[in-house]
């Protein structure tokens, strides 16, 4: 992704809630979530279910961008010292 689109992404992200119910964004304008306010529990499951969305798979893969990470500074800090 291009410095560009980050940043454009950022700032449309400042203006939006996540849900706590549905785990998706929304405009802080808006006092309850359009996508779930009218939903109840059992509707909200097949919601998240039929579209796909897993508000735990972003942290999992957040963590492991972060391992990632950390064991490429630590290859790049050994070959440094072996040389």
């Amino acid at each position: 992704m291009s410095l560009i689109a980050r940043l454009i992404l950022l700032l449309q992200e400042r203006n939006q809630i996540k849900c706590t119910r549905c785990g998706l964004y929304f405009h802080k304008q808006h006092t309850q979530c359009p996508h779930c306010r009218d939903m109840n529990a059992t509707q909200l499951e097949a919601f998240l279910e039929e579209s796909g969305i897993d508000p735990e798979a972003k942290s999992g893969l957040g963590q492991f961008l972060v391992l990632a990470a950390i064991i490429v500074v630590v290859i790049f800090l050994f070959s440094r010292i072996i040389r």
